[in-house]
């Protein structure tokens, strides 16, 4: 499988990850970022973390780039998220430049890995709004009830 369709451009790698360093490794670079803005993350440690924006978590995956690189390539963890991609590709939603798939409603908040849950929206909005959402509920007790006030 060659999973490099997987990943969104090289500029995405570049996000700033401010919002998220309480729950990532000292001194983190993104290694790659897949193209539901999950990033791949080295810390000075050499292990890689999957930091998942729509599930405000981090969890460390490999322990170098190297098992990483082996462990990704048939995708068998489903850090990919493959098949959700492939389905979102072939139900319309297309990718174009600067852009990700992002959930309508978040996983941290209940929302389903399906196609119907996905919408495309460009990565530096959807990587910001994902921080925002993180600092609001990262000292949350699991289960915690939210409520949302829109504004315009």
């Amino acid at each position: 499988m060659d999973v490099n369709g997987y990943f969104l451009p090289r500029a995405a790698d570049l996000a700033d990850l401010g919002a998220w360093t309480s729950i990532l490794p000292d001194q983190p670079r993104i290694l790659r970022t897949n193209l539901f803005g999950d990033a791949f993350i080295v810390g000075a440690d050499g292990y890689v973390h999957l930091l998942e924006r729509a599930g405000c978590c981090a969890e460390r995956v490999a322990d170098s780039e190297e098992e990483f690189w082996h462990r990704v390539g048939n995708d068998d963890q489903g850090w990919l998220m493959t098949q959700l991609a492939d389905d979102c590709h072939s139900s319309g939603l297309t990718l174009r430049d600067g852009q990700c798939y992002a959930f309508t409603v978040p996983p941290i908040l209940g929302g389903e890995y399906i196609p119907q849950n996905v919408w495309v929206a460009p990565w530096d909005e959807r990587f910001s709004v994902t921080g925002d959402l993180f600092a609001q509920v990262k000292d949350l007790p699991d289960g915690a009830t939210v409520s949302f006030k829109v504004v315009d």
